[in-house]
C-alpha cells in the first residue's frame, strides 16, 4: 500500500503534467465580432466554423447604428483586447423617418462614426480591423414588416451608406469583406432573405457565416 507522501508525490505530478501540458498549447487568436441583428444572426455559425482556430466574441446587444457601436466600442471590443475585430453597421443609419425624410444617421456622420471607430480601435488595440458591407434590403417585404412604423428601410439606402464606408475603408487601408455580394442577384437574395425583407433564412446566415469565417480566416496570426 503506498504511502501518504507517494500518493500526494503521485498527485503533484499529475498537476505538474498538465500545467507545463496547458502551457506548451498555443494561445488561439481572439476575434470580436461587431455589429447588428445581421451580426447577431451569422455569429453562431462563424463560431463553429472557426473553432479551434479562434475565440469568437460576439456581444449579446444588437450594436445598432454607427453611433451606438461607436458608444459601445470599449465594453465590446476594446476591453476585450482583441486580434481581429470583425464588425458592420448600416442598416439602422439608414432607417429613413417617414415624416422627415431624415435617415436615423446622417451621411456625414455616418462618416465620421466610422473613421471613430477604426481610430480607436487601432489607438486602443492591437487587432486588425475588418469592415463588412451592409447587406440588402427587400423593399416591398420591408415595407410590409413596417407599415406601422415611423421609418422605412430601402435598398437606395444600404447601397448609398456601403459606397460611403468602402470610401472611408479605402482611405483608411481597412480591408472590406463584401457581404452584399455574398447574394449578388434577385433570385439568391428573394431565396435567403426572410420574410421581413431584411433579416436571413437559416441558409442565408451560414452563407454569410462563411464569408466573414473565410475573410478573418485571411487575416489570423500565423
Amino acid at each position: 500500500m503506498k504511502s501518504t507522501s507517494s500518493r500526494l508525490g503521485a498527485v503533484l505530478l499529475a498537476v505538474l503534467t498538465a500545467l507545463h501540458a496547458s502551457a506548451q498549447e498555443p494561445r488561439l487568436p481572439k476575434v470580436v465580432l461587431l455589429g447588428d441583428s445581421i451580426r447577431m444572426g451569422y455569429a453562431p455559425f462563424v463560431e463553429k466554423l472557426l473553432a479551434g482556430k479562434a475565440i469568437i466574441v460576439s456581444p449579446k446587444a444588437n450594436g445598432g447604428d454607427s453611433a451606438n457601436n461607436l458608444k459601445g466600442l470599449e465594453a465590446w471590443a476594446i476591453r476585450e483586447q482583441p486580434d481581429i475585430v470583425h464588425f458592420n453597421c448600416g442598416i439602422h443609419d439608414v432607417k429613413k423617418s417617414k415624416k422627415t425624410g431624415a435617415h436615423q444617421v446622417p451621411a456625414p456622420q455616418y462618416d465620421a462614426n466610422l473613421r471613430k471607430i477604426v481610430e480607436r480601435l487601432r489607438k486602443e488595440t492591437k487587432a486588425t480591423v475588418i469592415f463588412a458591407t451592409t447587406t440588402p434590403i427587400l423593399d416591398e417585404r420591408a415595407a410590409k414588416g413596417r407599415a406601422k412604423a415611423d421609418y422605412e428601410l430601402l435598398d437606395a439606402g444600404a447601397t448609398q451608406y456601403n459606397g460611403i464606408a468602402r470610401k472611408v475603408m479605402q482611405e483608411l487601408k481597412v480591408p472590406v469583406n463584401d457581404l452584399r455580394d455574398v447574394m449578388p442577384d434577385a433570385n439568391t437574395r428573394e431565396k435567403l432573405i426572410s420574410a421581413d425583407g431584411v433579416h436571413f433564412t437559416q441558409e442565408g446566415r451560414e452563407k454569410l457565416a462563411k464569408a466573414v469565417a473565410d475573410a478573418i480566416s485571411r487575416h489570423l496570426p500565423k
